[in-house]
């Protein structure tokens, strides 16, 4: 697989925990965005599993992929419903009920490819993107990091 389908394959499916499992190195980091410092993969997912539980419709639309060796970087949009508790797991951040407010936002991932699976993916939210551009959407105040 190319490093775009690879990169591709792993935003896609971010919300099937046992997928991204499969599409990492074993010592695969995630770093940037609201994460407050680098961290394995499959623990920085458990944002994502807070997302698709505060999101039930969480849709992530990729718009553009771009290479540089053996990195991708992939411009996305998403958002849902938040018809779920939204609990992201984030230090200062208490979990908040359902405020059935839908978000759109944009977001930008860079995913470094080893061989054929993801060994660091860092999340690089535009200055009006992410997960706090979907917060304010909510009506809600990201915690000072």
């Amino acid at each position: 697989m190319s490093t775009e389908s690879i990169a591709r394959d792993l935003i896609a499916n971010m919300t099937n925990i046992e997928k991204v499992k499969s599409m990492v190195t074993p010592d695969a980091m995630a770093s940037g965005g609201v994460l407050p410092m680098a961290l394995p993969v499959m623990d920085a997912m458990n944002v994502v599993s807070g997302l698709a539980t505060a999101f039930p419709d969480f849709k992530i639309d990729i718009q553009q992929v771009t290479l540089n060796g053996n990195q991708a970087t992939v411009k996305v949009m998403w958002g849902g419903t938040n018809n779920g508790p939204l609990n992201l797991g984030i230090p200062g951040m208490p979990s908040m009920p359902a405020t059935g407010k839908k978000v759109s936002v944009k977001d930008s991932y860079i995913v470094t490819v080893q061989g054929d699976k993801v060994s660091h993916m860092e999340v690089n939210s535009p200055a009006d993107g992410g997960i706090p551009a979907a917060l304010m959407q909510l009506g809600v105040k990201m915690p000072s990091m």
